[in-house]
């Protein structure tokens, strides 16, 4: 997946979705956080808040297709990934967010946070939200959407976002994978050494100079999974790496 950098280096990107009819109501959260009808189909969406200050506190996901006729859906975004989500009730090919319930405000640019395509076929999904270009007229976020499905993101796995304008390569033990700029990669399988954890340094190259983003100790996700975003600090220029596990693993 190929990205380009905008003041953290982020895009959001996009594909096609087939619009489902005749939706159903989404269901409450019940206790554990979760869908009350775990087969009522459309999306299962885990809203993630990276690089920004401070992440919006009410964000509500509104099918444009559906023209109203079914109220927008509170997202709850964090700043963490747990087992815990919010159900979009039809499969849309694009969601807009804004800081209502009421359709309307889909067509008040005050009141639109952001805008995003869905990839087809997506039955859950996490939905990054990263600032925006600050540019007059476009929204104040961008939603980067992740695939949250078992193939995409197995369990187990390290998946590697390089949203930094620079070329990335990570070794784990004594094997290198490399990333391009705007690349994402999953890292299944990952090499281990004692005690079950890989270590790990990572660099980046620009103009032909070398230059060290970290050096640490990365443990096996085991069953669970670990998301590393590769990002441009742009206070200092410097590539960093943060790292976010994810405690719902076989759940998604």
């Amino acid at each position: 997946m190929k990205i380009h950098s905008l003041c953290l280096a982020v895009v959001a990107c996009s594909l096609p979705l087939h619009a489902q009819q005749a939706p159903t109501p989404a269901p409450a959260p019940g206790a554990d956080g979760q869908g009350a009808q775990q087969d009522a189909g459309g999306i299962k969406i885990r809203a993630l808040s990276f690089g920004i200050d401070i992440p919006p506190e009410e964000v509500y996901a509104h099918d444009p297709s559906q023209e109203g006729k079914i109220p927008g859906v509170k997202v709850e975004v964090k700043t963490y990934l747990n087992h815990e989500y919010n159900l979009q009730p039809t499969k849309a090919e694009s969601l807009i967010f804004t800081s209502g319930p009421e359709f309307a405000t889909t067509k008040d640019n005050s009141k639109v946070l952001a805008r995003t395509k869905v990839p087809a076929n997506v039955k859950n999904g996490i939905f990054m939200f990263l600032p925006g270009s600050g540019k007059e007229g476009e929204t104040p976020f961008r939603v980067l959407f992740i695939d949250d499905s078992q193939r995409g993101f197995p369990p187990g796995s390290f998946k590697v976002m390089n949203l930094s304008p620079h070329a990335v390569r990570i070794q784990l033990e004594d094997k290198n994978f490399d990333f391009a700029s705007g690349e994402t990669k999953v890292i299944d399988k990952p090499p281990m050494g004692e005690n079950n954890t890989a270590g790990m340094k990572a660099t980046s190259t620009h103009n032909g100079k070398l230059q060290r983003i970290a050096s640490t100790i990365w443990p096996n996700p085991g069953t669970k999974r670990s998301l590393q975003v590769l990002f441009l600090n742009p206070k200092s220029g410097q590539v960093e790496i943060r790292g976010i596990r994810d405690v719902a693993g076989e759940e998604f």
